[in-house]
């Protein structure tokens, strides 16, 4: 049997690993083939070399690589990196790309595993007596043949551009690795990052601790607010969470095939209830705020409230997919435009560290926000506009704006498989949020043969179907069930 996993990052040594720990990969008959052009393997862009002040928002017990040993992250960093608390600090990013590497490594030494350092450009689907069979090309015209099986890893979307100003001199459309793309940046200009996220956060802490800038930093973003913070763990007793894979079955069995929004809801509340977690009370006090607020409702307490609701939603999380694939279109719309929002706030969790080093850049008059950026121009220098009337200039901008997940905006530059597989039919946009898969399966949908049953999709572009999976638990919990479940 003969497999191909194209892209590997985190998800493609996701797959690798599950095919390994859970025997498949052991077996007489089995090859494995990897394709990946970049230099780092199994890290992808967010945990590849770089530098030391971009942290992880996940504690450590949840960024474990093999899906049933939870600790293997934590007893691993606590044997190399002791000066961490092995399973609550949010210890740097390129740590967790050691760990990934060191863990993978061994895998790729095996007879049966080929790592192929070529892109991968097109792929071809076959029908043959025994099946469906895929050929791969990569980017210098070698053709590799039929494969049993198709992994497809491959992507991570590309950065919004709001402003339309990529390919604009002094602009840095993608800021990953900071390390590179940053380094040469004259200290003495005025610098405007755009976006208020994980990236925004990021780029503060690299500038503020690498460089002597002698200008203040502009923060520019639409939205006034910052997401929630990551807090100390729950170490209470253990909480009821009744949307488990038994509720759900039970659930879709009532309603014949979906679950109505408002089950999901009225059963979330009565967990919280039964777990004395006061929403109203939580909103009230962590809901969205703007750097002061938050920087003031955050640090010098304790919060044991904030901490259970954290909990729960670890708990809910392995089963968002499942949930979010149950709902009806028009409870879907619902969902997005009244839960989503307010869900993405409290489940991505700033690094308090970064918060923190931002705030007080601000006191000391090193960093400004400007909350209603409404138009960006670029003349000699960047001219931004805010909706209260207000003009900056700026000599560069750094774009922190968060992922563009619309197929149609996918190009050749970009990602040339991708444009490729959707242009011929391989591959089917999902409401051009992503692409088609069946579900729970991941199973490609192809414009000629329908379901591929042996080719798999994982990875952030799944995020219009495996809701909230943006995490390195999700991932692996994934490629485990796809290998265990659904592979022959």
């Amino acid at each position: 049997m003969k497999i191909a996993i194209v892209g590997f990052g985190v998800s493609g040594a996701a797959l690798l690993m599950a095919l390994k720990t859970t025997g498949k990969l052991d077996k007489n008959d089995v090859t494995v083939d990897i394709f990946d052009p970049r230099e780092e393997f199994a890290v992808g862009p967010a945990y590849q070399k770089d530098t030391k002040y971009l942290l992880l928002n996940a504690f450590p017990t949840a960024m474990s690589l093999k899906n049933d040993e939870p600790m293997d992250f934590p007893n691993w960093l606590e044997e190399h990196y002791p000066e961490y608390e092995s399973t609550v600090d949010l210890v740097p990013r390129t740590i967790y790309g050691e760990y990934a590497k060191e863990r993978i490594e061994p895998l790729l030494e095996l007879e049966n595993v080929n790592y192929i350092n070529q892109e991968v450009i097109d792929i071809e689907v076959r029908a043959e007596q025994n099946g469906l069979l895929y050929q791969l090309e990569d980017a210098q015209g070698e053709l590799y043949d039929d494969y049993d099986y198709l992994f497809l890893a491959v992507g991570v979307p590309d950065y919004q551009d709001f402003y339309n100003l990529r390919g604009t001199e002094n602009y840095v459309h993608n800021p990953y690795p900071v390390i590179e793309k940053l380094k040469d940046l004259d200290e003495d200009k005025h610098i405007a990052i755009i976006g208020s996220g994980l990236t925004a956060f990021d780029i503060v802490n690299y500038l503020s601790h690498e460089k002597k800038l002698t200008q203040p930093i502009g923060v520019f973003t639409n939205r006034p607010d910052f997401n929630s913070l990551r807090v100390s763990p729950y170490r209470g007793p253990a909480l009821t969470y009744s949307l488990d894979k038994e509720w759900i079955d039970n659930e879709l069995r009532t309603h014949k095939g979906y679950i109505p929004l408002e089950r999901i809801v009225e059963t979330v509340q009565a967990d919280l209830i039964e777990n004395n977690i006061d929403l109203n009370a939580i909103r009230a006090k962590y809901d969205p705020a703007d750097l002061d607020k938050t920087y003031q409702t955050y640090f010098g307490q304790e919060h044991p409230d904030l901490s259970k609701v954290q909990a729960y939603i670890a708990k809910l999380s392995p089963n968002l997919g499942d949930l979010y694939m149950s709902l009806t279109k028009g409870d879907v719309v619902r969902f997005r435009l009244d839960y989503a929002p307010l869900f993405s706030h409290y489940q991505v969790r700033l690094a308090p560290d970064a918060v923190e080093n931002m705030y007080h850049l601000t006191t000391e008059d090193k960093l400004f926000v400007v909350p209603d950026l409404v138009e960006i121009e670029k003349e000699d220098r960047f001219i931004l506009k805010s909706l209260s009337g207000e003009t900056f200039e700026a000599d560069i901008v750094i774009n922190a704006t968060g992922f563009a997940y619309n197929t149609d905006l996918i190009t050749s530059e970009d990602n040339a498989l991708l444009r490729k597989l959707l242009d011929k039919g391989f591959l089917l946009d999902k409401e051009k949020r992503g692409i088609l898969v069946t579900w729970p399966e991941t199973k490609v949908m192809n414009q000629t043969f329908g379901k591929l049953d042996n080719c798999f999709y994982i990875g952030p572009w799944l995020t219009n179907t495996h809701f909230g999976n943006n995490n390195v638990k999700a991932l692996v919990r994934k490629a485990n069930e796809i290998v265990v479940n659904y592979m022959g």
